[in-house]
């Protein structure tokens, strides 16, 4: 499913390698929808939620 979670507007919501950003372990079965193209964004620039929303407050 992670593979083509974006196609379809899903993020895998906790992701390895970002523990210090999400503070939760990661969690392979934790997806969240965001639309797709957020997800598709989210993807190309390896960004958790709490970094997109980050980005989204900086604009």
């Amino acid at each position: 499913m992670a593979e083509h979670a974006s196609d379809y507007g899903f993020i895998l919501r906790y992701p390895r390698g970002k523990e210090e950003v999400t503070h939760i372990n990661y969690e392979p079965w934790h997806f969240r929808y965001v639309g797709q193209e957020n997800a598709e964004y989210m993807e190309k620039y390896d960004l958790t939620l709490e970094e997109f929303l980050d980005q989204l407050n900086e604009k």
